[in-house]
């Protein structure tokens, strides 16, 4: 997982922030927000096929956990992340993400189109690494998900 930290200008009318994307050298073809109101929603693990998906991942507002499960080894990559970071997830891992404050808003860019046919959900609770993390930081609160989420698809 590549991590990007973005500078943020401050003034009293709020922030900018400018994001370079030819750094990457990747043709985005959609942008997607995620809106998340309560503080431990977990939201993954998602990967696409047909077509495949790189997503370039911007936290616009709050903090959270953000996890890549490598879908050939099964390695676990995490990093926390605030609203100056930003991660790239190659089409070659499983994305998810853990809000550590309510309403936490975060930015998707994505390369290639959305197709509901080709998409696929991990369930995070099976993977003792992301379930034991997300637990150690959630302890006795409520884990807000889906039944997608929680049971894979």
């Amino acid at each position: 997982m590549d991590k990007f930290i973005h500078p943020t200008f401050f003034d009293n009318r709020g922030s900018y922030t400018p994001i370079k994307l030819n750094t990457l050298s990747i043709n985005w073809t959609q942008c997607s927000i995620s809106i998340n109101d309560k503080e431990f929603t977990f939201r993954g693990l998602h990967y696409e096929t047909n077509p495949s998906q790189k997503k370039y991942i911007k936290v616009i507002q709050g903090e959270i956990i953000d996890f890549a499960l490598d879908l050939e080894t099964g390695e676990v990559e995490y990093e926390r992340l605030g609203k100056q970071n930003a991660v790239f997830i190659p089409e070659t891992k499983a994305h998810g993400f853990l809000t550590l404050e309510p309403n936490t808003i975060i930015s998707y860019l994505v390369e290639g189109e959305y197709n509901f046919e080709s998409e696929h959900s991990i369930p995070w609770c099976k993977n003792d690494i992301i379930s034991g993390i997300i637990k150690s930081y959630a302890q006795e609160n409520e884990i807000v998900t889906s039944d997608k989420d929680y049971n894979g698809k």
